[in-house]
């Protein structure tokens, strides 16, 4: 099995920059660049309450038979996401998903859908707002991509079927460590909802700087499939607390309007981040696709028609 790399938007770069569109939400105010340095500044996050947080998070599994093994493990991976949260002063109350989200909203009420891939393709098109003229360059970004997470929409997409594909083990012994490596996922993709960005977007942030003295898998890296449990660092920890309590990491995404790419460019504007070099093109993962007329379908050996009868993705 190849190492399991969390995939998120921000990572994706300049491609989807070009391709996505808004989310539609209103403008905040308008602030001059005095203002604009002091609300984005990390350096001072004033004062930030460390008591302990609640957010709600619905969990959706889709009833497809794609998503079996989801939902048979769910239970322990849930109870593995929590307890690291509840490490840092975070709980999390699992609500029931159902195929209608609840009323969701930023810090408060966040979802989770664990979803056959076909649909995890189109919601991901709605989520980005992806034009069909686009959704072929899109498909060709998320070649190895399993989930999204969208701050915008307080919701994660997760692709489980990819994810299984790519590493799960299917010897009986290695139940718990694919349990773990899904449990890993939702931590990570949850942070961004909790207001992180990775620990590599900069090399000399104050999260790249401690993740890097320390030897525990920080769980907003790229490589998450670690045997040990994955770890945070204190800074982190103020982050989550600053979004969640209404703090100044709210007031910044509240400025861009929970928009990660925007949210990025502004603290590294005003904090003088430097971005790392680009690292070589990886590799496509396991999954392809093949292409006939306008019709894009996910394309493999045991592949099933769609229940619903759509046979493609337009």
């Amino acid at each position: 099995m190849r190492p399991v790399k969390a995939h998120y938007i921000w990572g994706v770069g300049l491609m989807l920059v070009l391709v996505l569109g808004s989310a539609g939400m209103v403008q905040a105010r308008s602030l001059d660049s005095r203002e604009e340095a002091a609300l984005f500044s990390l350096s001072d996050l004033g004062p930030v309450d460390l008591s302990p947080k609640t957010v709600t998070v619905e969990v959706y599994v889709a009833p497809e038979a794609e998503l079996a093994d989801c939902r048979r493990m769910l239970a322990l991976v849930w109870e593995q996401v929590a307890q690291f949260y509840a490490r840092m002063g975070v709980n999390l109350v699992q609500a029931p998903g159902q195929a209608q989200p609840g009323v969701l909203a930023p810090a408060k009420r966040l979802r989770i859908e664990l979803l056959p891939d076909r649909q995890w393709l189109k919601r991901s098109f709605k989520a980005f707002d992806v034009a069909p003229p686009f959704q072929l360059r899109f498909l060709q970004v998320c070649l190895d991509k399993c989930a999204f997470a969208h701050l915008q929409l307080s919701t994660i997409h997760v692709s489980f079927k990819r994810f299984k594909k790519a590493e799960f083990s299917t010897d009986p012994k290695d139940a718990g460590l694919n349990r773990h490596w899904m449990a890993n996922l939702l931590i990570h993709e949850l942070g961004h909802l909790l207001g992180l960005y990775h620990s590599f977007e900069f090399t000399d942030d104050p999260v790249a700087l401690e993740a890097g003295a320390t030897k525990t898998p920080n769980f907003m890296s790229h490589d998450i499939a670690f045997k040990s449990s994955l770890g945070c660092v204190d800074f982190q920890k103020r982050l989550i607390h600053s979004y969640l309590g209404g703090g100044r990491v709210f007031q910044q995404y509240q400025q861009v309007n929970f928009d990660p790419l925007s949210y990025l460019e502004q603290v590294k504007r005003y904090n003088g981040y430097k971005e790392p070099p680009p690292s070589k093109t990886a590799k496509a993962g396991k999954i392809s696709f093949r292409i006939k007329s306008d019709k894009i379908r996910t394309f493999d050996d045991d592949d099933e028609d769609d229940e619903d009868g759509d046979d493609g993705v337009v």
